[in-house]
């Protein structure tokens, strides 16, 4: 896996647990949403990536 998606998925998790939608603003859940966007588009590329290797001419 890749370990900048890694990493991002843990910030989440950090600012998840300190964000609270019933008195904080709205930023730091922005944030959650912002590290789990960052994560999910790596692994997408790196699936992406893999794909596009295995349809390589051997």
């Amino acid at each position: 896996m890749n370990p900048i998606a890694c990493r991002a998925v843990a910030q989440a998790g950090l600012v998840a647990a300190t964000a609270s939608a019933d008195d904080e603003a709205p930023w730091p859940l922005l944030l959650v949403a912002g590290w789990h966007t960052t994560a999910a588009d790596l692994v997408l590329a790196d699936v992406r990536l893999a794909d596009d290797l295995a349809a390589l001419p051997v």
